[in-house]
């Protein structure tokens, strides 16, 4: 029993690891955004202003940014929630092997 609590108690961690990440994720999209909504108010008040392509620049190497973390974030959420779904056949296939390697050197 107390390796099923264990157990519980690791993928619970995991999961909550995930939520967080996503949470963090969202929020720096939004964040994104919000500048990329000021810069854009900020060129329809006054078109001639200075620095608008840097600032064009680094909205647009965030949003790349961004947009690879959350890439990154998928895939490993994606594997982490795989591992969760093999691990009871991983599991049975490793004692399966371990049974079967006791039967090998076991007396005939």
């Amino acid at each position: 029993m107390m390796d099923h609590e264990r157990t519980e108690k690791e993928l619970q961690e995991i999961f909550e690891e995930i939520q967080h990440s996503y949470r963090t994720s969202i929020e720096n999209a939004i964040a994104l955004q919000e500048r990329t909504l000021e810069f854009a108010r900020g060129l329809l008040e006054n078109p001639e202003s200075r620095g608008g392509r840097a600032e064009l620049e680094d909205l647009v190497d965030g949003t790349r940014r961004q947009r690879a973390q959350l890439e990154r974030l998928t895939r490993k959420a994606a594997e982490a929630y795989m591992k969760v779904l093999n691990a009871p056949a991983d599991y049975h296939h490793k004692v399966e092997e371990a049974r079967a390697e006791l039967e090998e050197t076991g007396p005939s």
